[in-house]
């Protein structure tokens, strides 16, 4: 009779087989990787959460010292208006309202930005037209805003174009014109 073949050769007891050492360094390894990466997705979430929070304390903290508000009086030929850009920070928007001035008369009113435009005629009873104004999102970080402004004076007529400006408005409470790259005179606060 023949004995079967399938058993292990004889080890003394105090020796290991060397395959098992090897087998055991890479589940131990597995072990200490999977540890790892627990302890990172439970302490994460929590440090994500606390850097969202100080990025909205920096964001406050920095509007605060922005400027809120930008005005200045723009002549075209006879007739003359007062821009205001008015940044309000906690909203994420820009009102931008370009309004005639009674000082020197004028018939038509335009400011247009991005994809919003209004515009403003005098009434026939009424010798100015009420102020245009736009609304706009504020970008994340703030960018200049270019607008086109027109005004029509006391000989603007309805289907006349109105002799308008492409302006720069920086949240930094400076106005430049486009064509020129003239800094306009402003006030801010």
């Amino acid at each position: 009779m023949s004995r079967p073949t399938d058993r292990l050769p004889y080890m003394p007891p105090g020796e290991q087989q060397p395959a098992q050492r090897r087998r055991l360094w890479p589940a131990v390894a597995t072990v200490a990787a999977l540890g790892l990466a627990l302890a990172f997705v439970w302490s994460n979430p929590n440090d994500a959460e606390q850097q969202r929070e100080q990025r909205i304390t920096e964001r406050r903290a920095a509007a605060e010292n922005r400027k809120s508000y930008m005005t200045s009086e723009l002549t075209f030929r006879k007739a003359k208006a007062d821009i205001r850009a008015d940044w309000q920070w906690e909203e994420g928007k820009i009102v931008i309202r370009l309004a005639p001035t009674l000082a020197a008369a004028s018939k038509y009113v335009l400011v247009s930005a991005q994809d919003e435009s209004d515009s403003q005629e005098a009434l026939p009873h009424i010798s100015w037209p009420d102020p245009a104004e736009i609304t706009l999102p504020i970008e994340d970080p703030p960018q200049a805003i270019t607008v086109r402004v027109a005004l029509g004076d006391e000989d603007w007529k309805k289907g006349d174009k109105a002799p308008s400006r492409l302006l720069r408005l920086s949240p930094e409470g400076t106005l430049t014109d486009v064509s020129t790259g003239k800094e306009l005179p402003t006030e801010f606060s």
